[in-house]
């Protein structure tokens, strides 16, 4: 009888705590129980790299890979595990991602424990069941391991300044950028946040990312520039918002010719060519700007601060949303790590946030909202008008976010 007081007892102290656990492991198990019907990368893509490489074919050396070295150790662990007869490799590389996310979740639960009662469980609610909204495609791929690395950089820099803590950063970041090459341009924000001499930032920059790239630029040299080549000449993707617009007039002028080759699907014809004129510049010194603008901003400042750093990391990935060739369903799932942690100044703020986002992830990675290619406008269509509407909150959090002040 004792015992259970004091069970009762720890639950009320530790409410929080509990429900989000409780929530957390509901819905992830959910997400590995109900895998997508149609379609995977992990075993259409994935499984297939990882099998060349067992038997002997070596990436960038021997054939395209396109993801950085990072991947390679993640995309190959579920089929050693596959080889020692332990599940098989589309299960096993599922349970490593939940496995990754679990640590992500200790991280974001602790953040959040100092936050007002709602703004904290709001949160986790948001986090938790926006994931089992994109259930297609949360254990899917290499989203969230890339998110939730430079996520656990951020948060590893604002725990210190001692060495450990401060290679731990540095490790976490070099990975983010092992896994997908776009967090390369947050690192001046990060370097900016680490107010040591520069003598001392320097060096856990060193080792962080000589154990993330040493042995990869070993073993493969400038074979690496393979897979940056590779996404410098993709076209524009029929997700992205360059796409969409030429797309839109597509509608009108029946100028363009929507190709049959993977991965992309992209439009080809003057009006294609014309936009893709206009946001490659528009890209780059658009990244350049938000760097250098982090930078300055970040430098001024005595202490690092979350708000500032998430700040400018949503802003840069909601720039890189709009105005980038490449946009897929999945890249939504940057978004939400960050968003869960971040201090909005009031819930409903938050709440807005909150909603904003899941009305884009149902729109992306559902089929809740379908709409048929019925004429409404002309030649628009219903299916045109709908997909319109999945930039709209993608302009409205940029703004949001680039209205916020820093502290000074």
């Amino acid at each position: 009888m004792k015992s259970l007081t004091s069970l009762t007892s720890k639950i009320k102290r530790n409410k929080f705590t509990f429900f989000s656990w409780f929530l957390f492991l509901v819905t992830r198990l959910l997400i590995l129980k109900l895998p997508p019907l149609y379609y995977s990368d992990v075993s259409h893509d994935y499984e297939r790299y990882a099998n060349m490489w067992w038997y002997g074919l070596t990436p960038y050396l021997e054939h395209y890979y396109e993801y950085p070295p990072a991947t390679i150790p993640l995309l190959l662990a579920p089929l050693w595990l596959d080889q020692k007869g332990l599940g098989f490799y589309y299960q096993n590389y599922r349970t490593i991602i939940f496995g990754l996310e679990f640590f992500l979740f200790s991280l974001i639960v602790k953040t959040l424990k100092n936050r007002s009662l709602k703004a904290k469980y709001l949160s986790i609610i948001f986090y938790c069941l926006i994931g089992l909204v994109a259930k297609d495609f949360w254990y899917e791929g290499l989203d969230l391991v890339f998110i939730g690395s430079y996520l656990a950089a951020i948060l590893f820099l604002l725990k210190g300044k001692d060495i450990k803590n401060s290679i731990t950063t540095w490790f976490f970041f070099w990975l983010s950028f092992g896994i997908k090459f776009m967090t390369l341009p947050l690192f001046p924000a990060l370097f900016a946040s680490i107010k040591n001499k520069f003598r001392n930032k320097l060096l856990p920059i060193i080792i962080g990312g000589v154990i993330v790239w040493g042995v990869p630029i070993i073993i493969f040299r400038s074979s690496l520039l393979v897979s940056v080549v590779f996404h410098l000449n993709r076209p524009a993707k029929y997700g992205s918002f360059q796409s969409h617009l030429a797309d839109f007039a597509n509608h009108f002028t029946q100028s363009e010719t929507r190709t049959t080759k993977p991965p992309d699907y992209q439009l080809e014809g003057p009006i294609s060519a014309q936009l893709e004129n206009i946001f490659g510049p528009v890209f780059y010194i658009g990244i350049v700007v938000i760097a250098l603008i982090s930078f300055i901003h970040i430098t001024k400042r005595k202490n690092p601060d979350l708000k500032s750093l998430l700040k400018y990391s949503l802003i840069y990935i909601l720039f890189i949303f709009l105005s980038g060739k490449t946009f897929s369903s999945p890249f939504y799932i940057w978004l939400i790590p960050l968003l869960a942690i971040f201090p909005f100044k009031t819930t409903k703020n938050q709440s807005l946030v909150f909603l904003l986002t899941l009305y884009m992830i149902i729109l992306d990675t559902t089929s809740l909202i379908s709409l048929p290619p019925t004429p409404v406008l002309g030649p628009v269509t219903l299916k045109l008008l709908r997909d319109s509407t999945r930039f709209i909150p993608m302009f409205i959090l940029l703004a949001f976010f680039s209205t916020i002040k820093d502290k000074k």
